[in-house]
């Protein structure tokens, strides 16, 4: 029995559709946007590195950073303040979600329908770095940075997990900028510095 022209063109826009929604939900917490950096700039030796690691952590989940993005974490810290073979750093950064409204009706659809494009989105993503550094055993710098940013949306797929990136990348590139102005400096911060963010 041959499946009905109509049928066949609705099972291949589900198909479709599906692997579009699919596709689009890769969420990349732990990658920077070095774009301009070739893979040759990037040492691949984390040894050379101010901080080796910097877990991420989720909930019940430890990440680490890419290596792109802890190169650029490293490079916040300048090589003439913070020698490499005297000075060593650990970090990590806790991320955490609030959800600011609960949904509404609009999501009800998903119960039947998986897939469901229309499922509103509205919560605040808070990525905070706790950062220490010892040079020759003792403690030079010990940071806090916190920063926040808020996702809202009404669909989900592919636009929720670029909106997801993009607030992503750009709470890493506030931390940086914090983290290397504080860095820039040639003095002992105060060991309770933290940010009034």
């Amino acid at each position: 029995m041959a499946m009905s022209r109509g049928f066949r063109h609705l099972l291949y826009s589900l198909a479709a559709f599906s692997a579009f929604t699919l596709w689009g939900c890769s969420v990349h917490l732990t990658r920077g946007n070095q774009k301009e950096k070739t893979v040759d700039e990037i040492p691949q030796d984390r040894s050379t590195f101010l901080f080796q690691a910097i877990p991420m952590v989720l909930g019940a989940d430890t990440l680490q950073l890419e290596q792109d993005l802890l190169f650029a974490y490293d490079k916040a810290a300048p090589l003439e303040s913070f020698p490499r073979e005297q000075c060593q750093g650990t970090a990590q950064i806790l991320a955490q979600v609030r959800q600011n409204k609960e949904t509404g009706a609009s999501s009800l659809p998903l119960v039947i329908f998986p897939f469901w494009p229309i499922q509103p989105v509205d919560e605040t993503w808070t990525y905070k770095l706790n950062a220490r550094i010892d040079c020759n055993g003792a403690v030079v710098k010990q940071l806090e940075f916190i920063e926040e940013e808020t996702i809202q949306a009404t669909l989900y797929g592919k636009l929720r997990s670029d909106l997801l990136n993009g607030a992503s990348t750009a709470m890493h590139q506030k931390l940086l900028a914090r983290l290397s102005f504080e860095l820039g400096y040639h003095y002992n911060a105060d060991l309770n510095s933290r940010s009034d963010y």
